[in-house]
């Protein structure tokens, strides 16, 4: 009997996933023409291109599925590496379910969550491992700045690539415009997708994820601030659980 309902549960499981992929590439059919990101604008010094090719190199889209309900969440992620094991690093607000239905892409590969790391709810990140994408580009764990916030200025460039409203990838500038509380400020746009995204410096150092976008209060209600973005600094993440 438990052998019959393990096979049943495999097949729903297959299914709901096969429908789920359908439904992902209908919504936002991959491009039929390749494309390329290796030129930058001349605009940018050297380091500032090297950080922006960090920053697209590295970036993914994470898509999370609760099986039992059927709701899908599409955030972005990094792609980095470990010890010769590879992981993504995402926002947690966005992870609807366990290791199942949770996957990164990018373009046509697709690599399945193999097991999760760290999925702090508090802080807002996820980590997790998965299978070696060979078209990405991992980036070394990122390091931890005791005195981060002597460690920026206002208004030093930041770079992200991700997929706002399911849609890119997609790169965008900004500059670091404040702190608040243990998060940093950024100017720069964002939107719903866009959540996880990897913040790199000029430097190309990650330091930190896109959690949110701040929401006014206007006469005629409430208003999206989609130029303020509230970033988790990587300083607050624990890659610790990585040795385990």
């Amino acid at each position: 009997m438990k052998s019959l309902l393990k096979s049943v549960l495999s097949i729903m499981f297959g299914t709901l996933f096969g429908l789920f992929m359908i439904t992902i590439l209908m919504i936002h059919p991959e491009p039929q023409v390749p494309h390329s990101y290796e030129t930058v604008s001349t605009h940018y010094d050297i380091n500032q291109k090297q950080a922006i090719r960090r920053s697209v190199n590295s970036s993914v889209r994470v898509v999370s599925m609760d099986l039992l309900k059927g709701n899908i969440s599409t955030l972005s992620g990094t792609y980095f590496t470990f010890r010769n094991r590879f992981f993504v690093l995402s926002s947690a607000h966005g992870i609807l379910a366990d290791c199942n239905g949770l996957m990164a892409f990018h373009e046509q590969q697709s690599s399945p969550c193999v097991q999760m790391i760290k999925l702090d709810k508090k802080t807002d990140y996820v980590i997790f491992e998965i299978q070696e994408m060979k078209d990405r580009v991992p980036i070394k764990v990122p390091k931890a700045l005791a005195n981060w916030k002597k460690s920026y200025n206002l208004l030093d460039k930041t770079f992200y690539t991700g997929y706002p409203n399911s849609i890119g990838p997609t790169t965008w500038t900004g500059n670091i415009s404040g702190f608040t509380g243990d998060y940093l400020i950024v100017q720069t746009y964002a939107w719903s997708g866009a959540s996880g995204s990897g913040v790199f410096d000029e430097r190309g150092e990650l330091i930190g994820i896109i959690m949110a976008l701040d929401v006014g209060t206007t006469d005629f209600g409430y208003q999206i601030l989609n130029s303020f973005v509230i970033v988790v600094p990587i300083w607050q993440m624990d890659f610790g659980s990585l040795v385990q």
